[in-house]
């Protein structure tokens, strides 16, 4: 969980589901993005505290038939069923630095070690999906970020320094981010061709 770093443990007893729900940001809601946040803030809502003043009607009239689950999610209740054990679509790990990456030399100095624990990371996962596309991610000094992601390139240090001068040469400012990952096949089959992690 977000909301306590860095263990991720964090418990909402049954009695405190009201007061934590009040309030809970309605983008934090499952179903509501970008779009629908917008849409409410335009209604001066922001919090799920507010939000629960709407009737089921007014949701609907907003949302269609989401409405109606949106008045029962916005007070913390969901009869959906955990699902315990999901496929991971992806895999990455990243790294903000206290200083500004100015070069591409330097950026590459740093990525290295992120490349390594990626790979260290697919050796120990033996029964996961084939890889399908590899990614650098960087995020820029003024907090812009740009992605770049390729398919059927094998997790290599030299595919991803590829994929890193890309992704630096479409900002000319320095980086404070820089995160690589890979992305698995959404259905592997037998002919899927597993790609061999090569640390060179």
């Amino acid at each position: 969980s977000d909301w306590r770093k860095p263990n991720g443990q964090f418990e909402i007893r049954p009695e405190d589901v009201a007061g934590f729900m009040e309030s809970l940001p309605v983008r934090k809601v499952w179903g509501i993005g970008p779009v629908a946040a917008a849409k409410l803030q335009a209604e001066g809502i922001t919090t799920c505290g507010q939000l629960q003043r709407l009737s089921t009607l007014a949701l609907q009239q907003l949302f269609g038939r989401f409405g109606t689950e949106l008045h029962d999610l916005c007070r913390g209740l969901d009869d959906r069923p955990v699902q315990t054990h999901r496929a991971r679509k992806s895999l990455s790990t990243e790294r903000t630095f206290s200083t500004d990456l100015e070069t591409i030399e330097s950026c590459r100095l740093q990525m290295d070690p992120l490349v390594v624990e990626i790979l260290e990371d697919l050796q120990h996962r033996p029964k996961s999906p084939p890889v399908a596309k590899i990614f650098v991610k960087l995020k820029f000094a003024d907090f812009s970020k740009t992605t770049v992601e390729r398919t059927g390139l094998d997790p290599s240090l030299a595919n991803y320094t590829q994929l890193l001068t890309e992704g630096f040469g479409r900002s000319g400012q320095p980086v404070r981010l820089i995160g690589v990952g890979v992305r698995f096949a959404e259905t592997p089959n037998r002919t899927s061709r597993q790609l061999i992690l090569n640390f060179d």
